[in-house]
């Protein structure tokens, strides 16, 4: 868990969209918890479990300000290069 921790918060900091997608199609939760609650006493893995999942929510939320960002982006480039073909045809 904490490898998909950090390499979620690297692809985040690197605004890469495709290592993003790549480590929500490889979440596995039910394997979080088993490897949480193996580790921990049942205290401990309360607090550590409501850590990550903090920080899941934290990474996830900035995750869809940036796609959402970086769609709108692209599709301002679109309408640019729409616009210039139509001035070049006509």
């Amino acid at each position: 868990m904490k490898q998909w921790l950090s390499d979620f918060k690297l692809a985040l900091i690197q605004e890469d969209i495709d290592k993003l997608e790549s480590l929500l199609n490889t979440l596995d939760l039910k394997k979080m918890l088993e490897d949480l609650a193996r580790d921990f006493q049942s205290d401990e893995l309360k607090d550590k479990l409501n850590d990550n999942l903090e920080q899941m929510r934290a990474l996830l939320q900035e995750a869809i300000v940036l796609m959402n960002a970086k769609k709108n982006s692209k599709a301002c480039e679109i309408q640019k290069i729409q616009k210039a073909l139509k001035y070049f045809k006509d």
